[in-house]
């Protein structure tokens, strides 16, 4: 059974069900491959955000970079693709806590207040929030159009997982340490005072129409649960007690132990592979967007007439004595690999004069990072530069199509990009990374 995997599209109400301070023996029965926190149904099924990704810096943690980042890339389509879990986990308190936020054509969840501490936020093109509280009717019917395209998306490119519904509630009682007594958390002032009682029938209706209107199934709990003043996240609507998190697990593994007796009468199901290319703006015809850390001698090209459907980019230096390492860099695929996955990395490359290309004759790098915002080699956990005498059949300023397969030992986020470590002048056009097995 521990070979396993599921992922999680949800909050800590679903995440902590993976976390050994919960649930100490977890990872004797599966594995968590994916957990995308506190994303909206809306945000998920909304058009990936253009922005050219600076250092993100400001008061914002880590983990918090990362949510960020994701909601502007929706990223977990990728990442789900490339772990191709047996199941998904979806909770909604996103959905119905945070409300969504325009940005663009396109909508991220709520978080303004946490993702503000980030300058780099306030570049984006921001509109108008919507939220539950007053706009209960759109809200609803934008979330159910997202469902539905959802559930379509998954199975048309992930038919294989079985997506599992967390129907918690909220709650608004917890038990306070001193006296055991049971306290109101809305009266406490630690945090907005809620409705839980209407938060919770929006919920049962959100549950409602998934399980009316798809396969899915479901983990439901016969029991109130309540908060506690000493929960290690702290005290919260949707932080319960120690029962909960046992009681979730006995559930999944009731739902799994179940499948896994039916798919042994069945058979074994077909294993998936994917040949998406998980770059976003691989053509870079959206100019800098999803590239980062650009340095000023890299310029955008226009399309040549061998190949009208992609621009260019380029780098000439000459003359230069000392090595520059210049770079860039695609937005962050998650992978989370344990040395197991290969990918196929390809692009045209175009040398004008091979043996200008000097140095250690690097001209493509590969990164993985256990940070989403991170670029430089010394952080890496594994790393791969591709020389130029590595190109088979390359000629002097030709374009030459070129594909490796990679196998990143470790690390949770792959980026890949062009490189010159000094002089040369070389171009490169159609870049693609493509989950090979």
């Amino acid at each position: 059974m521990s070979n396993i995997k599921i992922a999680v599209v949800g909050s800590c109400v679903s995440r902590d069900g993976f976390n050994s301070q919960f649930i100490k023996e977890y990872k004797e029965f599966y594995k968590c491959v994916l957990s995308q926190n506190h994303m909206s149904m809306i945000s998920l099924m909304s058009e990936p955000i253009p922005f050219e990704p600076h250092m993100l810096d400001g008061d914002i943690t880590d983990f918090n970079k990362q949510i960020l980042m994701t909601e502007l890339t929706k990223g977990v389509w990728d990442a789900l693709k490339i772990q191709n879990p047996d199941y998904l986990i979806l909770d909604f308190y996103a959905d119905v806590y945070f409300g969504i936020r325009e940005v663009g054509n396109s909508y991220i969840t709520d978080k303004t207040w946490l993702f503000k501490k980030a300058p780099f936020y306030s570049t984006l093109p921001l509109g108008e929030t919507l939220k539950l509280d007053n706009e209960l009717t759109a809200y609803f019917n934008m979330w159910k159009e997202a469902v539905n395209s959802f559930m379509s998306k998954m199975r048309e490119e992930l038919p294989n997982v079985k997506i599992i519904i967390n129907k918690v509630q909220f709650t608004d009682l917890y038990i306070e340490k001193s006296t055991k007594e049971l306290k109101k958390i809305s009266e406490t002032g630690i945090y907005k005072a809620i409705d839980v009682n209407k938060i919770n029938d929006i919920l049962n209706d959100f549950y409602q129409y998934f399980e009316e209107n798809f396969n899915v199934a479901v983990i439901e709990y016969d029991k109130e649960y309540y908060s506690k003043e000493d929960h290690i996240w702290d005290l919260f609507y949707v932080h319960y007690t120690d029962d909960f998190y046992r009681d979730f697990t006995t559930k999944l593994l009731s739902i799994i132990l179940k499948d896994l007796h039916q798919a042994k009468q069945a058979g074994i199901k077909e294993n998936i592979i994917f040949r998406d290319n998980l770059l976003k703006n691989h053509t870079f015809n959206a100019g800098k967007s999803f590239w980062t850390y650009w340095h000023k001698e890299f310029k955008i090209l226009p399309p040549e007439n061998d190949d009208l459907q992609s621009s260019i980019v380029s780098i000439k230096n000459e003359g230069i004595e000392k090595d520059l390492h210049r770079q860039l860099w695609s937005h962050a695929v998650e992978i989370n690999t344990d040395g197991t996955m290969e990918f196929k990395l390809s692009f045209d490359i175009k040398v004008k004069d091979i043996e200008a290309i000097d140095s250690l004759k690097s001209i493509f790098a590969l990164r993985t990072f256990n940070k989403i915002d991170l670029l430089f080699q010394s952080d890496s956990q594994w790393f791969k530069n591709i020389k130029v005498h590595e190109i088979n059949d390359i000629k002097n300023d030709e374009w030459t199509r070129c594909s490796f397969i990679i196998k990143p030992k470790k690390g949770k986020f792959l980026k890949v990009g062009p490189y010159l470590m000094r002089n040369g002048e070389v171009s490169w056009r159609n870049i693609s990374l493509e989950l090979f097995s």
